[in-house]
């Protein structure tokens, strides 16, 4: 059984998704989106309702604003552990009084007589971030407007990844069996604020989608089956080249870096931000691993710590010694249950000592493995060896860093556990002056 098939196979074993418990305390971080620090607008002692903002950029508009997931009062101002690995700062808010969203039955709003200005503008207003690429999050909003000052952006597309690029990651696929036609007028939304002239949808081939069920704007979409053999899957160069591959003979179908790439989970908040004007207050994530009794798929509001969930797990039945979030090759692994869910996590997998993989760093061995993975032909081993030690390789192999996306597939199979593909990425970075999007 290849990967692709085990993870279908696993997806189809979930029958619903469920609510998580409420918690009693979040901790919301002021960092959920790339290279974007929002300030608090509350202080210790205010009372905040559910879907409150609490902290917005204040040198950018474009970004995505944060909201209270509950309602109750502020306690104070922490650092926090958060799954990119990295310590915050911190919101820490006790649960009190009622819910404005949570347990209510919400009335759908028509959301086809706004303008696109004023859908990209709730899109900021109610914290939409794009998670098409797990852990660097991005205002949704920001890329709309990077796109609309772009001359050609008339011949703009959407695509929606219905799958995850990550095999130990069930999450997009889950969210897509359970909710498509939210994510298809999620899509629509979008396409409207971008001015998209197709929409297309790209699953594994060997997925089924109830494509019958969808009335409007049907003529410009395209159900796009592309055939996942190896992870990670689902990158954008890879979707670009199979996608022309199957529409060669059809050249009026182009698809490029240009577009705009978004997935399951983006979609699904798009949908509740413009049909009931809900901000993006929680998340649903994938529970995994041999430390928990049964895998789950939960909805949980953002700011709960991963400890307090662990009894509707059912408790540990092994001490986990990792915490992988957003799954083993694009994810990030931590060794604490004091992590907050944020807007970016997808999956959460328990590991026991047993299952842990080694993570300690060694000295590169000249084994070539990293090489002969590569998607795109880099010698990672040169790139990380000229980065650390000051190696001297030529310009072109210096330059060849740009084609880098960011795949992981270097590090995975590294026996000397080496960041070659994070330290790729800021040699990328460098060399383009700014922040990689891919």
């Amino acid at each position: 059984m290849t990967a692709s098939q085990s993870v279908l196979s696993e997806v189809k074993k979930y029958k619903c998704s469920e609510n998580a418990f409420m918690p009693r305390m979040v901790v919301i971080p002021l960092t959920q989106e790339k290279k974007c620090i929002c300030k608090s607008l509350v202080f210790p002692g205010d009372i905040v309702k559910e879907g409150d903002v609490i902290a917005e950029a204040q040198d950018n508009e474009l970004a995505a604003k944060i909201h209270s997931p509950v309602p109750g009062k502020v306690i104070d101002f922490v650092s926090v552990l958060c799954p990119n690995g990295r310590y915050e700062k911190a919101v820490r808010i006790q649960l009190a009084g009622s819910f404005i969203f949570t347990g209510k039955k919400l009335e759908s709003r028509e959301w086809k007589y706004l303008s696109s200005s004023a859908i990209v503008d709730k899109f900021a207003e109610n914290g939409i971030l794009n998670t098409f690429t797990t852990g660097k999050p991005l205002s949704l909003t920001s890329q709309i407007k990077s796109i609309k000052n772009k001359e050609k952006n008339n011949d703009c597309s959407l695509l929606v990844r219905l799958f995850d690029d990550d095999c130990f990651r069930l999450a997009d696929s889950l969210l897509a069996k359970f909710y498509f036609t939210q994510i298809v007028e999620g899509a629509r939304i979008t396409a409207k604020a971008i001015n998209a002239k197709k929409i297309i949808f790209v699953m594994d081939e060997k997925s089924s989608f109830d494509e019958d069920s969808i009335e409007q704007d049907k003529e410009k979409m395209i159900f796009f089956k592309m055939k996942v053999s190896k992870y990670p899957a689902g990158f954008k160069h890879k979707i670009i080249s199979a996608f022309k591959k199957s529409f060669k003979k059809q050249p009026e179908l182009s698809l490029s870096m240009e577009d705009l790439f978004v997935d399951s989970y983006t979609m699904f908040a798009v949908y509740n931000s413009l049909v009931y004007n809900q901000p993006l207050i929680s998340n649903y994530v994938h529970f995994s691993g041999n430390c928990i009794p049964v895998s789950c798929f939960l909805q949980v509001k953002n700011g709960f710590l991963i400890k307090d969930l662990i009894e509707q797990l059912g408790g540990f039945v092994h001490q986990p010694s990792l915490i992988v979030i957003n799954g083993k090759i694009c994810g990030n692994a931590v060794n604490s249950l004091e992590v907050p869910i944020t807007k970016e996590v997808k999956s959460i997998e328990f590991i026991s000592r047993v299952h842990k993989t080694d993570y300690h760093i060694y000295n590169c061995i000249d084994c070539g493995n990293c090489c002969n993975v590569c998607s795109v032909g880099l010698a990672p081993d040169l790139l990380y060896k000229y980065a650390v030690n000051g190696l001297k390789i030529s310009t072109f192999q210096i330059d060849s860093a740009l084609k880098c996306a960011g795949c992981n597939l270097c590090n995975t199979v590294c026996p000397a556990r080496l960041p070659l593909s994070q330290t790729i990425g800021v040699l990328k970075n460098n060399l383009m002056g700014n922040e990689n999007e891919e």
